[in-house]
């Protein structure tokens, strides 16, 4: 049964003459008739009386009207609590890397500033938040960049990071010295399955250069390659995040791998743009984003023209001097298609 004739069977009721009920709800007299008319067959009896001065309810339609009004009162309540709830509540993915360089302090800014949104937070590897992303779940996600955006998505690219290659506490790496990828050269290597993006970045740029990657361990998540590495199962390559605020730094050895980078973008489901809550993440995001400063080691900001690189914050690694910090650079962000 159409809500739609129910609403238009109340107002001929209300008013008592399809002409001037059609005239009050901007329809053609015949137009309404129809609907009537199909609402009638539908219930299986007449719901007026036709008379010259107007219609009058029979006893079929006064039990319907009766029945219709505080279900259509109930209906309109319904939809105004789930329109309101809808612009309080957000769906978010975020990578799993970023856990201790964003998540948490960006859900803390949240709900303090907006203590009335619900937030419901996907934290995963790539692929799993590119399929999310494709169902339509997610209201904002911030994953890799892609040169083709998602259909239904805008794309805002974000930051640029090293990825590195992570070993136990007898590894030879240094987190400024870079290490060329033929060092991993025929390596047991630890990454996510292929299906995740920033494996099938790492495989192409081993391809380029020629170079055998060798996996030895397929785990699912960023913090079990970061274990398996610590327990010298193999190298992981995993982005430099991973490692920012690691419970245990001494037990591991991290080094950026040269020319191989992880960009993430943010994608914001058009969809629910005009929702307060996303509006509201949103402009948190971006305003994180906007300066250097509020980056990790290894991070860069990017826009569609240059990279602004960033300073390490005192919240890296003790073991990284402070004095040492990387200079101020710009890059094109074409550099981010090819990872090499």
């Amino acid at each position: 049964m159409e809500l739609t004739y129910l609403q238009y069977f109340l107002r001929v009721a209300e008013i008592g003459s399809i002409n001037r009920a059609a005239a009050d709800l901007n329809l053609s007299q015949p137009a309404l008739s129809r609907n009537i008319a199909a609402l009638e067959n539908e219930i299986g009896s007449p719901l007026f009386t036709r008379r010259r001065d107007g219609v009058t309810l029979t006893e079929a339609g006064r039990l319907l009207a009766d029945r219709t009004r505080p279900l259509l009162s109930q209906f309109a309540l319904i939809k105004e609590e789930v329109g309101q709830r809808a612009a309080g509540h957000l769906t978010i993915g975020l990578p799993q890397a970023w856990k201790n360089v964003f998540t948490l302090s960006f859900i803390s800014d949240l709900v303090k500033q907006h203590p009335g949104v619900a937030v419901k937070i996907h934290d995963g590897v790539s692929n799993t938040l590119r399929e999310y992303l494709a169902a339509g779940i997610l209201d904002l996600c911030i994953m890799p960049f892609e040169p083709v955006t998602l259909n239904g998505y805008v794309q805002s690219p974000l930051v640029r990071e090293s990825m590195i290659a992570i070993g136990d506490a007898t590894a030879e790496f240094r987190p400024y010295n870079e290490l060329p990828l033929t060092a991993l050269d025929n390596a047991r290597l630890v990454m996510p399955g292929r299906t995740n993006v920033l494996r099938q970045h790492a495989e192409q740029a081993f391809m380029r250069k020629g170079i055998s990657m060798r996996m030895l361990i397929e785990p699912f998540t960023q913090d079990l390659c970061i274990e398996c590495a610590r327990d010298g199962l193999g190298i992981a390559i995993t982005p430099a995040s991973s490692v920012q605020g690691y419970a245990n730094p001494e037990s591991l050895r991290w080094a950026p791998l040269k020319g191989l980078y992880a960009t993430w973008s943010l994608y914001e489901n058009e969809a629910r743009a005009h929702s307060e809550a996303v509006r509201a993440a949103k402009h948190l995001i971006m305003k994180r984003f906007s300066s250097p400063a509020n980056l990790w080691f290894g991070a860069e900001l990017v826009t569609v023209s240059n990279i602004v690189k960033a300073v390490p914050s005192k919240s890296c690694a003790p073991r990284i001097p402070p004095e040492r910090s990387p200079a101020v650079r710009i890059a094109s962000l074409k550099e981010e298609v090819r990872c090499d």
